[in-house]
């Protein structure tokens, strides 16, 4: 069993998507012969995958992109981008090719599955999940997928057929897995719903106690913020966090530091509604680079928008990057952090979401109670180390792959 090969499938490029960097580190740490079929998605993550490659963190021989890129197969990415727009479109008037438009690479990550042969195939997002079943069906293997988000509940009300979509593929192939599992208690619980029977395992989006920090003294003449994501931009409750800085008095020295690609023109649309013009925006980082990034503020915003059941459901890596970084954690109140924060109390501080006064009135608090403030970051780094780590949480991954497989080689 140990020399079972797996086919770990995907639409994002590694540095996007870190939770298949985890389960692929922890199968090949367990012994299994694992690639990885993946695709272009963003111009700077091109650069961190490098980075990823050359430092050892992953082995290079394992990950093979499809579906073309800008950069290095300019004629399949120009195809993939033109045929997914005609499948959409004809999905859109007819109903038919659900698969071919479930995403640009859908179609090459499949023919990747059916033409190489593995003992389990593991699905990375919606678009690779018909793949997974693909080569499974055709190699008499497992197939497993994992459900980062809700995926059916990530959209907003006017994009009823995009989530009507979403909802054919999942209820056509989530049934024939053999395993799955889920970003979140809340995930697990909203699908287990829709799929009598089916067990969906919660995976928390950890990392790996190597990022631990060290503790990071406070400094008493400023106050901190931070957030991250692969994308700076609206609709993300950043323009809340200026408006309660706005709400602060002019004595108040508190700076907020931004860490992402920038969405066009958004740098100078946050600077216009700040009275202080205390942010300062950071390019993208590889995902090793911003847990040292991180525990140069004071307090990470873990600052989720539900405007839809995947925003409320979701706990976002942020949040457990923040635990290792040594952050204090601000929370807005969706329903995962809520459940989070009863269950971890003292991990952090909740507001009403877009409540710019109460947000407000939080920082002010933080800001003139230091020593609540270092408690705070305390009680997190001693939380990651305990509980919300990789180490701990991998090995649900790593016993859930072994159980499936040998009742593969039993039946």
């Amino acid at each position: 069993m140990k020399n079972s090969k797996i086919i770990i499938l995907t639409t994002g490029q590694p540095s996007t998507n870190p939770r298949m960097v985890k389960e692929y580190q922890a199968l090949k740490e367990a012994g299994y012969n694992v690639k990885v079929f993946y695709c272009y998605w963003q111009h700077w993550a091109v650069e961190a995958d490098n980075k990823l490659f050359s430092e050892g963190d992953l082995h290079q021989p394992d990950f093979t992109m499809i579906g073309g890129s800008p950069f290095t197969d300019k004629f399949n990415y120009n195809f993939s981008r033109v045929f997914h727009k005609l499948n959409k479109f004809i999905y859109a008037k007819t109903g038919w090719k659900t698969i071919s438009s479930a995403s640009r690479v859908t179609s090459y990550l499949t023919t990747a599955a059916l033409k190489t042969p593995a003992d389990l195939y593991i699905a990375h997002n919606i678009g690779a999940l018909p793949a997974a079943i693909a080569g499974a069906n055709k190699w008499n293997a497992k197939a497993g997928f994992d459900a980062e988000d809700f995926h059916r509940g990530d959209f907003k009300k006017w994009e009823s057929r995009l989530q009507h979509h979403v909802i054919k593929i999942e209820d056509r192939f989530i049934p024939l897995c053999n395993y799955l599992t889920a970003g979140s208690p809340l995930i697990s619980a909203a699908y287990e719903k829709l799929y009598k029977g089916k067990c969906f395992l919660p995976i928390n989006n950890v990392f790996s106690m190597q990022f631990l920090q060290k503790k990071n003294p406070t400094n008493t003449n400023v106050l901190s913020l931070f957030w991250f994501s692969q994308t700076v931009g609206p609709y993300r409750g950043i323009e809340a966090v200026v408006h309660a800085m706005n709400l602060l008095p002019s004595s108040m020295n508190v700076e907020l530091y931004l860490l992402g690609q920038l969405s066009a023109g958004f740098d100078k649309s946050l600077l216009d509604i700040s009275l202080s013009k205390k942010i300062q925006f950071l390019p993208p980082s590889s995902p090793n680079e911003v847990f040292a990034i991180s525990a140069r503020y004071d307090i990470g915003l873990s600052i989720e928008i539900p405007y839809c059941d995947n925003k409320d459901f979701c706990l976002a890596n942020k949040m457990f990057t923040y635990m290792l970084a040594g952050n204090c954690i601000v929370f807005s109140d969706t329903s995962a952090q809520v459940k989070f924060l009863k269950e971890n109390p003292g991990s952090g501080f909740i507001y009403k979401s877009e409540n710019q006064q109460q947000l407000a009135a939080l920082i002010t608090r933080l800001y003139e109670n230091r020593a609540e403030l270092l408690n705070a970051r305390n009680n997190v780094r001693q939380l990651a180390s305990l509980e919300f780590n990789w180490e701990k949480e991998g090995e649900k991954v790593k016993h859930l792959v072994k159980d499936v497989l040998s009742k593969s080689l039993t039946n």
